[in-house]
């Protein structure tokens, strides 16, 4: 769908501009936009997911101190809670109904969210079903320190919101000028695609502007 879409904006952008110089960027910049964009709901997804987690374990601490087992405690979240991790859960016990043991379920919803807050939970059931102890307080404790760190990150995100909108900004802002040039004064700006100063300009610049996102991105991402 990526590739499709790429080539029929190339086709119309070649097109409208009558220059088949034009279509070569198109696809490339719809593949990348794609992998952006496919990127940042895996993040929000993620991101919500480890918001749920904290109130999540509490949950399922109180099933497991009403008596259920770890199994018949995964199934009442999936029934109690909020997507994203109703989904989660649910697609965890229907992987236990089927036979898998509770162990590998929970690496699988593991592998598929790459949360760092619920392999510390994993981690902690796990060794927890070898060794033994109370797990209802061990998920009380994870709950806790899951629910800190996920404050700690609002507070960061807070912090950061100002520069993190001047990134965006600074790194969208030449692409909106250029678009905005080509289509109010396809004259003027139309030599940057058909002149091979303009392509090597052209190349400069974005070159750039990837090195300024990236050092932008680095400086506002800290680690808790």
């Amino acid at each position: 769908m990526v590739v499709g879409i790429g080539v029929l904006v190339g086709l119309l952008v070649a097109l409208r501009f009558a220059n088949p110089v034009a279509f070569l960027p198109c696809p490339v910049i719809v593949w990348f936009g794609s992998g952006l964009y496919l990127r940042l709901r895996q993040r929000k997804r993620t991101r919500a997911f480890n918001n749920q987690l904290g109130d999540t374990l509490t949950l399922l601490s109180n099933a497991l101190k009403a008596g259920h087992s770890f199994a018949q405690a995964l199934s009442t979240v999936s029934k109690n809670a909020a997507p994203p991790i109703a989904d989660e859960f649910a697609r965890a016990t229907r992987e236990i109904a089927l036979g898998i043991n509770v162990d590998d379920a929970l690496n699988h919803m593991n592998d598929r969210n790459q949360s760092e807050d619920f392999d510390l939970m994993v981690t902690a059931v796990q060794i927890q079903r070898v060794v033994g102890g109370n797990l209802a307080e061990i998920l009380d404790s994870i709950a806790y320190t899951i629910r800190e760190r996920v404050r700690i990150q609002g507070e960061i995100r807070t912090l950061t919101a100002q520069a993190r909108a001047s990134g965006l900004i600074i790194t969208l802002l030449p692409f909106f000028l250029a678009g905005a040039l080509t289509l109010i004064s396809p004259d003027y700006f139309t030599p940057m695609f058909s002149d091979p100063l303009g392509h090597i300009l052209i190349g400069m610049a974005v070159f750039s502007i990837s090195i300024g996102a990236a050092v932008i991105q680095k400086i506002v991402k800290i680690e808790v």
